[in-house]
């Protein structure tokens, strides 16, 4: 019964895929759905073409269950069918309305972060502040080893000039005494 698939289906009427869908839903063929493919009444398509009309049936699959659910356009079958959709639809809208809540803690969350994060022109603010800072630090080092070598050269005088005054007066001393040895 079930045996064109909706790319067969659609070059047997001459119109494409998109409009079988719209068929299946409008309930003008009957479908099945065979994993992932979906497969119309033969008969159907055969009635369209001749311009009859189609019977008001359509087969929907349970995912959870392997139970099969016809649905003819009587109002118990309907309703009972109806339902069943609608409870399985609720069930997933839940699981759906769980994982948005879930999703909004975790954008609560990020905007705390953000609201409690440096802005963009206070961290370049402090960035420029701490180039300064690093800047005349710099600077100051530099100063500091000017200084350094100054006194350096300073100490280097003093030793060179202390050195020869010891020099001096030991050579004066020297002298001295190999005087007053002399005089004894």
């Amino acid at each position: 019964m079930y045996n064109l698939t909706r790319q067969d289906a659609a070059e047997k009427l001459n119109i494409s895929t998109r409009s079988i869908d719209r068929y299946i839903k409008s309930w003008k063929v009957r479908a099945k759905k065979d994993g992932k493919v979906v497969y119309v009444s033969e008969s159907d398509i055969e009635n369209l073409l001749s311009g009859g009309s189609v019977k008001q049936e359509v087969i929907y699959e349970k995912k959870d269950m392997e139970e099969k659910h016809i649905v003819k356009h009587d109002n118990n079958t309907t309703s009972w069918t109806l339902e069943r959709i609608y409870e399985d639809l609720r069930g997933e809208i839940q699981k759906k309305d769980q994982i948005i809540q879930t999703l909004s803690i975790r954008v609560w969350k990020s905007e705390e972060v953000a609201k409690n994060s440096v802005s963009l022109i206070d961290f370049k603010k402090s960035q420029f502040l701490l180039e300064e800072s690093k800047w005349s630090l710099h600077k100051e080092i530099e100063d500091i080893e000017k200084e350094k070598n100054n006194l350096k050269r300073e100490l280097k005088y003093e030793k060179t000039t202390n050195i020869i005054l010891i020099i001096f007066v030991v050579l004066l001393l020297v002298i001295a005494g190999t005087i007053w040895f002399v005089k004894i």
